[in-house]
């Protein structure tokens, strides 16, 4: 919720370049700034004032940021450094979300984890139906370093990038719901998923400033935002980025519930709109 009581607003600065429509979009290379504050847990830390900032979780509480600016559309990249830890229960996460009773939903959580492979789970909500979750082994240890997570949203597709890797595609079908009749948040969270070892408390999740190019509106605004005037509402994958997107899905998929006939006898309708 969005209660005066939970405005902490974080010092930090948005630095915006010039796009083609201005006043319309939020774009360009962003720093923390009070166009985010602090939604529930505690107080961030920002380091550097500028270039990062700190998440903890601690036996108390986790932590969340959300934005101020509401899209409708757009490119949305945050750099994350995971927390070291051993609980499966630790999940970092950056995401867009809707305010309404039936929520859009697109989810990135980095998974902790006792030893090699890192898990990074993927989820949709669409019109408030959740569970749609793709699960990836990570190349790479995401508490070593930062690394980029992303999501491409338009009118026509749904992109979900690690580093330049795209490892899921979803795209508008007409006979199914797609998510663009409802503008979204962007906010980004540390929390205990389940059990964690208190011997390890605190963790602290990092997230640095990043590229944010979307389509800024208000509340019930986003039909202004599918203009293909915005260079991600034209976005499509290259060829080099469909032969990583196959190579992402056929070394490193490691759950798909499309596939997951105990869980759903019958397949989901949306499955057909996956590439």
């Amino acid at each position: 919720m969005r209660g005066s009581n939970q405005k902490i607003l974080l010092m930090m600065v948005l630095v915006v370049l010039a796009t083609a429509r201005g006043e319309e979009t939020g774009g360009g290379f962003v720093t923390w700034a009070n166009n985010y504050y602090l939604t529930w847990g505690h107080q961030a830390l920002v380091i550097n004032k500028t270039s990062e900032l700190h998440l903890t979780l601690d036996h108390n509480s986790g932590s969340g940021f959300e934005s101020q600016l509401i899209y409708g559309s757009g490119y949305f990249n945050v750099r994350i450094k995971a927390p070291q830890t051993k609980s499966t229960g630790v999940i970092t996460s950056f995401y867009l979300i809707s305010r309404s009773s039936r929520h859009d939903e697109l989810c990135f959580q980095i998974l902790g984890r006792n030893g090699s492979p890192y898990l990074l789970n993927t989820n949709m909500y669409l019109y408030g139906v959740g569970g749609k979750d793709q699960r990836f082994r990570l190349w790479f240890d995401p508490t070593k370093d930062y690394h980029s997570y992303s999501l491409l949203w338009n009118p026509n597709q749904l992109v979900f990038y690690v580093d330049d890797t795209p490892i899921r595609v979803y795209r508008k079908n007409p006979n199914v719901y797609y998510p663009s009749v409802q503008t979204m948040f962007l906010m980004g969270s540390v929390k205990n998923g389940s059990v964690i070892d208190p011997k390890q408390m605190t963790y602290v999740a990092k997230f640095q400033a990043s590229k944010i190019e979307g389509c800024k509106t208000d509340f019930m605004g986003i039909d202004k935002c599918t203009d293909p005037s915005f260079w991600w509402n034209r976005k499509q994958l290259s060829s080099k980025e469909k032969k990583l997107y196959i190579n992402a899905r056929k070394m490193y998929l490691d759950y798909d519930y499309c596939s997951d006939r105990q869980r759903y006898p019958k397949v989901p309708q949306e499955c057909g709109s996956y590439s």
